[in-house]
């Protein structure tokens, strides 16, 4: 089955296809990338001018993972030299080799020195997601080499051998876990185990199921929890302990698939769960998916990112591939808010990151950073739609 059949059904989603790759992609290649410094502006301004703010090294490793993806899929073939000449100034000015190990700084000015030196899990996990990318499109092996010495870094030093799961940071401050980059890493080694298989990185992977299963998700009331004490007790704030992100639900629904197409463990159960609890308690009266909501499935924080539409996308083209026969209009839908109140604006090619519950911008910038959300959701969606037919992708 797919959306050709019903062609009026799979408007949205071709239209946001277009917009993303059509407009988005030749806006963060040009007005959003720094030629003379090989880097990714960090956020535009509404006239599409960069804003001077430091340049983190996650959002460096997102618009390399974009721009290769794009490349091999032959939607923006000169994305390959963007995404290598970025991986070259991201090592050199972030990446730091020590005692066998690679690790990456948080953040740097525009001319390359160093604002905050902190070890940053999330970002680790993006710089190998980026890797895992580049490698497929250029098979330089000098980036696995790399991929090892990053994760040795991780296991020696973000990883915490009296509880399990990652420390947020080094320095340490505070002790307290996030599932986010958990779930990122499982991202990075489910890509990196696409691109080089039999490297150890599936059995990572699994590790980080097994966690989520026993920690992060709580059966009753069905809900994957955000923030936890260091020994994986409750966050002792009662609103962090109960919290819970339905993009985040929709995301891990697609990573649990995945996770389940590489290994045949059967996932559903959680899949099923997950995607329950974000559809029916995760969307506002106005049909946006709410930032956050508690356990006892009340509304926290009433506002609305862009990123958490295009992970309901990617969930619903996996409920799809595994037979929902409402998950392919609901991916429409979706395609069709983002296209309704996010999309090319301020501008063609930008978007609002996020809305108040009244539809009014809460920031004035667009930040490069949610492109990755923007652009995986694309290449998920082309698997339903009559883009399938046009494209030879090779993901």
């Amino acid at each position: 089955m797919t959306l050709e059949a019903d062609p009026a059904q799979g408007a949205n989603l071709e239209a946001y296809h277009e917009a993303v790759v059509e407009r988005a992609l030749p806006l963060w290649a040009d007005d959003g990338f720094d030629r003379q410094r090989n880097r990714f502006r960090e956020r535009l301004d509404w006239g599409g001018k960069p804003v001077d703010v430091p340049h983190r090294s996650m959002v460096q490793a997102r618009q390399i993972y974009v721009f290769a993806h794009a490349a091999k899929l032959g939607w923006f073939p000169d994305g390959g030299p963007l995404a290598e000449a970025a991986m070259s100034s991201l090592i050199r000015t972030f990446g730091r080799d020590s005692d066998g190990t690679t690790f990456f700084l948080f953040s740097a000015d525009e001319n390359g020195s160093i604002v905050s030196d902190v070890r940053d899990a999330y970002a680790h996990a993006f710089v190998l997601f980026a890797i895992a990318s580049l490698y497929q499109l250029n098979n330089d092996p000098r980036l696995l080499d790399l991929a090892d010495r990053i994760v040795s870094f991780i296991d020696r030093n973000l990883e915490d051998p009296s509880h399990g799961g990652l420390f947020d940071s080094l320095p340490l401050r505070d002790g307290i876990k996030r599932q986010n980059p958990l779930m990122h890493l499982l991202e990075a080694y489910l890509f990196l185990d696409s691109a080089a298989s039999g490297r150890g990185y599936i059995d990572r992977a699994s590790a980080i199921i097994d966690l989520f299963k026993q920690r992060l998700f709580k059966a009753q009331p069905g809900v994957l929890l955000e923030y936890f004490e260091a020994d994986w007790r409750p966050h002792p704030d009662p609103i962090r302990a109960s919290v819970f992100e339905p993009g985040h639900h929709f995301e891990w629904v697609w990573l649990l698939d995945r996770f389940e197409q590489v290994t045949g463990a059967d996932q559903s159960s959680w899949i099923e769960a997950l995607y329950r609890t974000a559809c029916e308690s995760g969307f506002a009266p106005n049909q946006l998916i709410l930032d956050e909501v508690d356990t006892a499935m009340l509304p926290v924080k009433c506002s609305h990112r862009v990123w958490p539409h295009t992970e309901a996308i990617k969930a619903a083209v996996a409920r799809h591939e595994r037979g929902d026969r409402s998950a392919a209009a609901f991916a429409d839908r979706m395609a069709g808010r983002l296209l309704q109140h996010f999309l090319d604006r301020p501008f063609a090619g930008g978007w609002l990151d996020h809305l108040d519950r009244g539809g009014r911008a809460l920031v004035d910038y667009v930040p490069a950073s949610s492109l990755y959300h923007l652009f995986l959701a694309a290449t998920e969606a082309m698997r339903i739609t009559s883009v399938a037919s046009r494209l030879q992708p090779t993901i």
